[in-house]
């Protein structure tokens, strides 16, 4: 991380993301081990409880905070634990912040023909718009599975309104 991103973790909130990314990295790496992928994604994918609700750290359109779920979580896959898997990692907090929010995201998950054999990807969606990701990179990935298969409803304002804050 570079020193302005440090400095950010002086702030109570950032701190707070950072934490609950880290957490919820460490919580999917043992679910993955022992339950099906489709467990982990219905669980992660409950919508806010009373306590996700009540938090300080909700997210706000064009508050940063999905931003900053996303550079945290990168930076705990990739450089912290070293994952060989690290979009999935970051796809999996990003989905359950955004799914606890009531965000109704879905997850994609893809393969492609690499020189090395089939190589897997997963990115997160919003009302069929990867979110960041380009499409570009995406176009040589054949889309395996998504949850959940039709997209929730639920709340459409507040997925309207955190598209157009990260545009």
């Amino acid at each position: 991380m570079t020193h302005r991103r440090l400095r950010e973790l002086t702030e109570p909130d950032a701190l707070r993301l950072l934490v609950w990314s880290l957490l919820t990295i460490l919580k999917a790496e043992c679910l993955l081990r022992a339950a099906s992928l489709t467990t982990l994604l219905r669980r992660f994918g409950r919508g806010p409880s009373f306590a996700a609700a009540h938090q300080e750290t909700t997210a706000s359109p064009g508050d940063g905070s999905l931003d900053q779920v996303r550079r945290y979580s990168n930076f705990i896959a990739t450089v912290i634990l070293r994952s060989r898997r690290p979009c999935l990692l970051r796809c999996l907090v990003l989905y359950r912040y955004c799914r606890r929010r009531g965000v109704p995201v879905s997850i994609h998950f893809g393969i492609r023909r690499g020189t090395d054999g089939l190589q897997g990807h997963s990115w997160l969606c919003l009302h069929g718009t990867p979110l960041f990701e380009e499409e570009e990179k995406l176009q040589g990935y054949a889309n395996v599975y998504t949850y959940p298969e039709t997209p929730p409803e639920h709340d459409l304002q507040g997925g309207l309104a955190l598209a157009k804050g990260l545009s």
